[in-house]
């Protein structure tokens, strides 16, 4: 286990690159009075801080709960009790999730048509029902390409009917569910359920909880988009400028930063007692690791969504308009896929999936190496994605097109990549990537103005959550081909290597 000095040192390595580009680039271009850059500075030490806090509170706690919580439902409990322990689960986890919360509220105040809390009501509805269906999957043992398949084919069939503005606004919400609360309770229970179906068989096939969650709320949104019955919604003002980050917004954000934990952190401590005190009978101990955990992991939301919230999202806006303003053409594209690569690698659910990657694989697939192919497909799509955009082009467009693709590589794709691919597709979706890309690139398209920015605002986080799975589905690809023609001295090779050494 990682201590608490050892998760400070890798935070630091991961995340001061990012901290350091964005704090030079927005001094540089927009410029900072001394009381505004000391609040950017002390926001990056908050992000550090309880970044580490957090990562460490999960893995004491939170991780081994959800594994042993998955455990004993597929182990003792019936299919319906199942069913609804993890029904209730995700609806909790969604609600409470920070990351919809700035989701649905952006939507707020782009579409007024859109009621928030229904949408959030849908959102949740749309991961608790796929998450009772990815679990029954590994209890059945159905194929995750099947799942997958009819899943995107559903999300491609409504994409092609109904009202065009749903489009974006549907396809992110299946990336922003999947944030800081939502990702470790998903991966634990995921690989505790797995672990008990599978009989001690092929760990990598445990995971996807993560990729087949994601698709329920695009579904459900687009069907609460098209219930609606509106046809078209109001077009967008453009923004002229960002107001500076100031004293009285840090301490707004701080504050509602402390009610998104408090909101996020009690039903997920209560969700966790009532499982382990009714269901699994646990020890005193058990309780206590499980609070003193759940305490870290607080803290450390707290100080990093206030850091995110007051100091990476503001200053994002103020470079996004910047650029904008300027024409800074091609730049747009080499900012966007800068921030984006150095944005994944800060990532707090990228650090956990691939670490339980490695764990699993027995160090056949790399935590670094998973970060890097997702960092470089986030880097590519977003970029270029950004460049498109400024040019008058709707990126929103292209993301139909991608699911057809990726569900046409599910055929010939490595089977023991399949879940890691689609579940880094929701871990790259985080609030690093909420906070910094989306920010950005809602507000370019805000800035342009028109029908640019009705269609382009959403769509974004879509195009960096499939950036993982056609990246890592490439890599999927290649494995398996290198797997049917090894060579000497491959992991495919026929000579004594193990079916874990395989999966590489």
């Amino acid at each position: 286990m990682v201590g608490l000095k050892d998760q400070f040192r890798e935070v630091i390595r991961t995340t001061l690159p990012i901290s350091i580009v964005i704090l030079v680039l927005n001094t540089l271009t927009v410029g900072a009075t001394p009381i505004e850059f000391c609040i950017e500075v002390l926001c990056v030490s908050m992000v550090i801080i309880g970044f580490a806090l957090f990562l460490y509170g999960v893995e004491i706690g939170v991780l081994p709960m959800g594994k042993a919580v998955g455990l004993h439902m597929a182990r003792k409990g019936s299919i319906p009790v199942i069913v609804l322990l993890v029904f209730v689960i995700g609806i909790v986890v969604t609600i409470a999730e920070p990351d919809v919360t700035v989701f649905t509220t952006k939507v707020d105040t782009v579409v007024n048509e859109l009621n928030g809390t229904a949408l959030a009501v849908s959102i949740a509805l749309g991961i608790a029902i796929m998450m009772v269906v990815a679990s029954l999957r590994m209890i059945y043992h159905i194929s995750l390409k099947l799942i997958l398949a009819v899943g995107y084919g559903a999300v491609i069939l409504l994409g092609l009917m109904g009202p065009q503005f749903i489009h974006g606004i549907a396809f992110d919400s299946g990336g922003v569910t999947t944030g800081p609360i939502t990702i470790p309770v998903m991966i634990a229970m995921g690989m505790g359920i797995g672990f008990m179906a599978s009989k001690g068989g092929n760990q990598m096939e445990n995971f996807g909880m993560i990729g087949v969650a994601s698709i329920g709320p695009i579904i459900t949104v687009m069907l609460y988009g098209y219930l609606t019955g509106l046809s078209e919604v109001t077009t967008v003002p453009p923004v002229t400028h960002v107001d500076p980050v100031g004293v009285e917004f840090f301490l707004e954000m701080l504050a509602m930063a402390t009610l998104d934990t408090v909101l996020s952190v009690l039903p997920l401590y209560a969700i966790f007692i009532l499982i382990l005190g009714v269901f699994i009978r646990c020890t005193w101990r058990d309780l206590w690791i499980l609070s003193f955990s759940l305490l870290f992991t607080g803290a450390g939301m707290v100080l990093f969504l206030t850091g995110v919230y007051s100091g990476f999202m503001p200053l994002a806006e103020e470079i996004g308009v910047y650029l904008v303003q300027n024409d800074a053409g091609i730049w747009i594209l080499v900012v966007g896929a800068l921030f984006s690569f150095l944005t994944i690698a800060a990532e707090p659910a990228m650090k956990i999936l691939g670490d339980q990657v490695e764990t699993v694989s027995k160090g056949a697939l790399k935590r670094r190496t998973i970060t890097f192919v997702v960092g470089a497909g986030v880097s590519m799509f977003v970029g270029v994605g950004m460049y498109a955009m400024s040019l008058g082009m709707s990126t929103v467009y292209w993301v139909l097109f991608l699911y057809m693709v990726t569900v046409m590589m599910l055929s010939i794709m490595d089977d023991d990549m399949v879940g890691v691919a689609y579940d880094a597709g929701g871990v790259a979706t985080g609030p690093m990537s909420v906070a910094i890309i989306m920010s950005m690139y809602a507000i370019i398209a805000e800035a342009i103005g028109g029908d640019i920015a009705l269609n382009s605002t959403f769509g974004i986080i879509a195009l960096i959550a499939l950036s993982p799975i056609m990246s890592l589905s490439l890599m999927g690809v290649i494995l398996r081909v290198r797997n049917m023609n090894p060579k000497p001295g491959d992991p495919g090779a026929k000579d004594g290597t193990s079916e874990d050494q395989k999966a590489e």
